[in-house]
């Protein structure tokens, strides 16, 4: 990898790219402020006009006036402010939303891995949960699905399963990853799949959603597609929402839905592991980024990310949104 070189004492080229950089990162922690802002403010409004219309028995967790409500506000504020923002900054639909046609052999291979590296990192959100237990402190890590009406079942995997494998993906791996890959990919992927895990506000789940926005992010660069991403996202996800199920209605005890999901992990682990296996053989250079970057090292990359205004805000919120979801 090759910096810029020093021109009569002061390395100018640089300074220009960390400028360059600065703004393209503040901008985009100000998105990030933005759609929590958006979230919490739609999503107060909404409940105030139910609770006005005294229909407000219908907000319980798990009712399908609730599930609606909160799916309608992510699908309206990721698209349509993540759209506003790309329309504002004038950028390339084609740079941050690739879909690179792919043979559906790939297609189901690719998945695959990231379905089963997505199931790993689970692993890292049970060990966040079990250092809250020492000290007698419970954090869910999102939304359990009360018992109830069919309209419930069907919404709850709308909600969990469909509309975030979109707009996630649209926003994250799309808008916020594609316009930050000029300064590099793996650059792009760890910036994005940091805000990816604060945006969920959740100690518990930040760790896992950071390991599956690596996933999510790592293998939509290589294919140069949000497909196989967007997919990854709703089988995971969908996993998650049919385990609450069968766990909410009883349909079958814990302990078999433990062991599906176990079953589930060790056939996706094994041919993850031959895909990868055949990948490696195939495409050697699949596995890692060229490190073609004629800009400044990634520790003033990274160092100029952490210390822009916007995204310090971000981080700080975030972090105190999180310790206020530590006391309901």
């Amino acid at each position: 990898m090759q910096y810029y070189q020093y021109c009569g004492g002061y390395d100018y080229r640089a300074y220009f790219y960390k400028k360059d950089l600065r703004k393209s990162v503040n901008s985009i922690g100000v998105l990030m402020i933005l759609l929590f802002a958006a979230q919490l403010v739609f999503s107060v409004a909404g409940y105030l006009a139910l609770d006005a219309m005294g229909i407000e028995d219908m907000l319980t967790s798990g009712s399908p006036t609730e599930l609606l409500l909160d799916g309608a506000l992510s699908a309206l504020i990721f698209f349509a402010i993540a759209m506003l923002y790309c329309l504002f900054k004038k950028l390339s639909p084609a740079v941050l939303f690739p879909f690179r046609r792919m043979k559906a052999g790939r297609l189901a291979m690719m998945v695959t891995i990231g379905v089963a590296f997505s199931l790993m990192s689970n692993f890292a959100a049970d060990l966040v949960t079990q250092v809250f237990a020492l000290f007698d402190v419970t954090n869910s890590g999102g939304e359990i699905l009360k018992e109830g009406s069919l309209p419930s079942v069907f919404l709850y995997y709308l909600v969990v399963s469909v509309l975030p494998a979109l707009t996630e993906e649209f926003a994250f791996r799309g808008v916020v990853m594609g316009s930050l890959r000029r300064y590099s990919d793996g650059f792009a992927l760890i910036v994005s799949s940091a805000l990816f895990a604060l945006m969920h506000g959740n100690f518990v789940q930040m760790p896992f959603t950071f390991c599956c926005g690596l996933v999510f992010g790592y293998i939509a660069i290589k294919c140069d597609s949000l497909l196989p991403a967007i997919l990854i996202h709703f089988f995971n996800n969908a996993l998650a929402v049919t385990s609450s199920v069968l766990t909410s209605y009883k349909i079958v005890p814990d302990t078999m839905v433990n062991l599906g999901y176990g079953v589930i992990f060790v056939i996706t682990g094994v041919l993850a592991f031959f895909f990868i296996r055949k990948l490696t053989k195939e495409e050697p250079g699949f596995f890692g980024f060229d490190g073609s970057d004629s800009g400044i090292p990634y520790r003033d990359k990274i160092k100029t990310t952490v210390t822009s205004p916007s995204m310090i805000v971000f981080a700080v919120t975030m972090l105190l949104y999180s310790v206020y979801v530590l006391t309901l």
